[in-house]
């Protein structure tokens, strides 16, 4: 017997879980046809509905909806397009969410049952404190900042020593490109670039690892200003530190200090006045993007306004230029945060949690895939079964 639904809500379905028509036929076990036939009118048997709800991680009463469901975004959007701040959340972002509120869940928990004190950075400040001594608090507590990135090699060391110390500093880090599980569902830079999650026991942040490897630390320092004045929420940052709201313009400025304070930067100027080799030359020595020095450069008065507009304007018909699709980041060493990994793969060992629950939070489907993934954390964390 044959229901009919919404061909839209069907081919949604299919999209949100990364699917093609041809992989959904192959999951179900059915022609090509029969699913293209589905998308098209909607006829579909009726004993098929429930294998597609499986196959597509759909709730089963969603495919009988008139039309595919938006749900609104679980955390405050601070994101700002094109003027004006987007409403629509897409699936992939959703599940990002979803899942990293899962995962801060278990942690919270953990950090409480086993009598761990409240961070004192959360919500320790306000959006009326001065940004810079939010800046200077930021790097001094969790040693992350222009001096760390300074001293590394290159962007992938920098990257790893700052996400490391911010974990170690009681912030979750997870970075990823795609959603969970589906690499080829890449996560959209211009959607959003990173958001924070503040809680007292488990502040968590996460960056969208589809970003160039040099705007990265930039959203990195944004999101844990975020976490100091206790606000969550998502952002978008509009490739440099654009204005927006209050809480955007705030969480920008005390970033931008972060990473490359105005004191900094007026200590290593060498050029003269508008030298963009200047800031090239910076960008590479911090390891940040060449939009964020040339705005601090701007800020310090060694650009004038017309020709921080014109570079701006050339930097980024260049990175559309050459983004051509492709994705940054590839490794997923931090997709899941490093110390949420260990944790979580050390309590299952001890029986404290059952190892189907930290596969799941993991993202992790198989046993060979749990032993390889936990042999790949480094650091001297003994795996007594593996």
């Amino acid at each position: 017997m044959n229901t009919t639904l919404n061909p839209n809500v069907l081919q949604w379905a299919r999209k949100k879980a990364g699917l093609s028509e041809e992989t959904l036929a192959k999951k179900i076990g059915v022609h090509l046809g029969l699913v293209k036939e589905w998308e098209t009118t909607g006829s579909i048997p009726f004993a098929i509905v429930e294998k597609l709800a499986e196959k597509t991680r759909t709730a089963f009463g969603f495919l009988f909806l008139p039309e595919p469901p938006h749900p609104s975004l679980p955390i405050a959007d601070f994101r700002r397009v094109s003027g004006g701040h987007s409403t629509v959340a897409s699936d992939d972002l959703l599940d990002v969410i979803f899942s990293a509120q899962l995962k801060q869940n278990w942690y919270r928990e953990y950090m409480i049952a086993n009598g761990e004190k409240p961070l004192p950075f959360v919500g320790k400040a306000s959006i009326k404190t001065p940004t810079k001594e939010v800046a200077d608090d930021i790097r001094t507590t969790l040693k992350i900042g222009f001096g760390l990135a300074e001293i590394a090699a290159n962007y992938d060391e920098a990257w790893r020593n700052t996400i490391e110390s911010a974990e170690f500093g009681g912030i979750l880090v997870l970075c990823s490109g795609h959603v969970a599980g589906f690499t080829n569902r890449t996560l959209d830079v211009d959607e959003f670039r990173g958001f924070a999650m503040a809680d007292k026991y488990a502040p968590l942040v996460f960056i969208n690892g589809a970003d160039a490897p040099a705007a990265r630390f930039f959203t990195l320092a944004h999101e844990i200003a975020h976490i100091w004045i206790g606000e969550t929420g998502i952002s978008n940052l509009e490739r440099t530190y654009a204005d927006g709201n209050t809480v955007e313009t705030y969480c920008n400025s005390v970033a931008a200090e972060v990473v490359l304070p105005l004191s900094e930067l007026s200590a290593r100027w060498r050029g003269v006045k508008n030298d963009t080799s200047e800031v090239e030359r910076l960008s590479k020595r911090y390891k940040i993007s060449k939009l964020v020095v040339a705005r601090r450069a701007r800020d310090a008065g060694f650009f004038t306004a017309e020709k921080y507009d014109s570079y701006y304007k050339l930097l980024i018909a260049q990175a559309q230029k050459s983004s051509g699709g492709g994705v940054w980041y590839h490794g997923e060493k931090y997709q899941n945060s490093r110390q949420f990994s260990i944790t979580i793969i050390q309590e299952a060992l001890a029986g404290r949690t059952s190892q189907r629950d930290a596969m799941q939070l993991l993202g992790i489907k198989k046993d060979t895939t749990f032993r390889k993934y936990a042999h790949s954390l480094e650091g001297g964390v003994e795996w007594p079964i593996f």
